[in-house]
């Protein structure tokens, strides 16, 4: 082995055990938001070994502890003296099987809906067939949203739950008189209705670009609270999630990344920069 190897060994080496990633980043807040919590640690970890995470929920409660470096949170809470940022898009969209020829709802009648006060398709200008719900994705804590945002906190009529947004198109592909909710995916049998926040409001489709702007009526931010005590392997943490390369975690745990432009506003609201990601010794 040549000397400038040895010098490159010896400093990979001193990356993964150096101090770098001494303390523990403590994750905590909203229970539905524990997946993606554990989905960005398991990516970071991966690509800087030495990181060290404990991620829990405990809802409200936990959040308001000052042993959190960070708190994870839906909507518009309040977190004391934390700096809050968003750090991605939730969206919930309704889809009916392709044959129905209702292309849009209001959110009036989408409530009704899921209440089992409007049950045939013919109250909406459709044929006259009974409306059969069905609902998904319960990591994303979808099914909370939907009755917080949408059902005004009323319990919901019965309907038939999926574990995932695959399987929740797969049965509306294979029923003429489906109706259901989950994030936004694709499958050729199943399409996304249009949604008014009012009787005069224009239709919105339910699109990645509507989604990411937030035009698109049921959508909310997920946002990320930092102590201002939190250690600085938590900040450069907090910046990864809102790299490139963090949103792409977003992305695959079911939410929508943040647009640049709000990725960059979280990063200076932060005091942060882009930070690139420490490389794994081979």
């Amino acid at each position: 082995m040549t000397f400038r190897k040895q010098i490159l060994v010896f400093a990979s080496v001193l990356l993964c055990c150096s101090p770098l990633f001494s303390q523990t980043t403590r994750i905590g807040g909203s229970n539905t938001l524990i997946y993606l919590g554990q989905r960005f640690a398991d990516q970071y970890r991966a690509k800087n070994p030495g990181a060290q995470f404990l991620v829990r929920g405990g809802g409200s409660a936990a959040s308001k502890t000052s042993e959190l470096d960070i708190v994870q949170f839906e909507g518009s809470e309040t977190m004391g003296n934390r700096v809050a940022v968003p750090i991605g898009t939730h969206a919930i969209v309704i889809y009916v099987n392709r044959a129905n020829p209702i292309r849009e709802l209001t959110l009036a009648q989408v409530r009704s809906i899921f209440l089992g006060q409007i049950t045939n398709w013919k109250e909406l200008g459709g044929a006259d067939r009974r409306i059969n719900l069905f609902a998904g994705e319960s990591t994303t804590g979808t099914l909370a949203f939907f009755q917080e945002s949408v059902l005004h906190g009323e319990e919901p009529y019965p309907f038939e739950g999926k574990n995932n947004v695959h399987a929740l198109l797969e049965v509306i592909a294979g029923d003429a008189n489906a109706i259901g909710y989950g994030t936004l995916d694709e499958h050729p049998g199943v399409r996304g209705v249009a949604i008014k926040s009012g009787l005069t409001s224009l239709a919105v489709e339910p699109t990645i670009p509507t989604i990411r702007s937030r035009v698109y009526p049921i959508t909310r931010q997920v946002y990320w609270a930092i102590s201002p005590n939190a250690p600085r392997e938590a900040k450069e943490f907090c910046a990864w999630v809102l790299s490139a390369e963090g949103q792409l975690v977003v992305e695959g745990a079911g939410f929508e990344p943040l647009l640049p432009e709000g990725r960059w506003a979280g990063l200076r609201r932060l005091g942060l920069r882009e930070t690139p990601v420490v490389a794994a010794a081979h």
